[in-house]
């Protein structure tokens, strides 16, 4: 914070030089550009992660002999390093040599630049975001279902209620707790991430995938704006404290509720 106020570069002693940083930043395009791509990137993410760990923690919780294959299957991207994650997938989406294009072409389709197209740079780095990460949600919903008290179910189907009425009208409402938690981390890991973004785009083509951690790592060690990229960094720290403060106050509405 005391260097979001200077005109700190890594190179001179920092000067103080009051809130001119953030006179800037606000007045920058490419800020406010990143911070549009980060909502529609977190949100689409969240919304992915949770619905889809929701069903793989269904699935988990099958009491079947693939259980635990498939939840060893669904976690292991999340323990991967983020450079491994980008280097595999990055030969999966070359748009010459990528196993999915060869796949394209042998099935007649056209090939597609994944990476490299404007309209499904952002998508692609979604999917391979949500393929990493989607592990620890359905690990975490696996854990909320072991958790819901198999009397609650057996008394909804001695009322007759369907096993689909079951799961909507009483699994699913009792994993709210679960899914605040899910949503929370998953948001708040999002709106940091720029690991990928390095190593895969460099926030490009044409800035589609130009995130805020990203536009906060250019400003501080490309640039050397290191006071520049302070106040970006404070204004971030600013939205995950409110992402924050509404989690907590969904969660102890929820308690006063319950």
């Amino acid at each position: 914070m005391y260097l979001s106020f200077t005109n700190a570069d890594l190179i001179r002693l920092p000067r103080w030089i009051g809130t001119a940083n953030y006179s800037a930043l606000f007045a920058d395009g490419t800020f406010f550009r990143s911070l549009e791509v980060t909502a529609t990137f977190g949100l689409s993410v969240t919304g992915l992660e949770t619905l889809l760990g929701l069903a793989l923690g269904f699935l988990m919780h099958l009491r079947s002999r693939f259980s635990r294959l498939l939840q060893a299957v669904v976690f292991a991207p999340v323990v991967l390093p983020l450079t491994v994650t980008a280097i595999a997938w990055g030969y999966l989406v070359n748009p010459g040599s990528g196993a999915i294009n060869r796949l394209l072409e042998r099935a007649g389709v056209p090939t597609l630049g994944w990476l490299q197209d404007p309209g499904l740079a952002l998508p692609t780095l979604m999917l391979i975001t949500v393929w990493k990460g989607v592990g620890l949600p359905a690990v975490l919903y696996l854990a909320g279902l072991k958790q819901i008290p198999g009397e609650l179910l057996e008394a909804a189907q001695v009322d007759g209620a369907t096993p689909s009425q079951t799961t909507r009208r009483v699994t699913i409402p009792l994993l709210g707790p679960t899914t605040v938690l899910v949503a929370f981390l998953s948001l708040v890991n999002t709106v940091q991430s720029y690991v990928l973004v390095l190593l895969m785009t460099q926030g490009g083509p044409l800035g589609r995938t130009h995130l805020i951690g990203y536009f906060i790592y250019q400003q501080a060690f490309q640039f050397f704006h290191m006071g520049y990229a302070a106040a970006a960094s404070c204004v971030l720290f600013g939205l995950l404290l409110g992402l924050v403060w509404l989690q907590l106050r969904i969660t102890e509405r929820r308690v006063h509720y319950a």
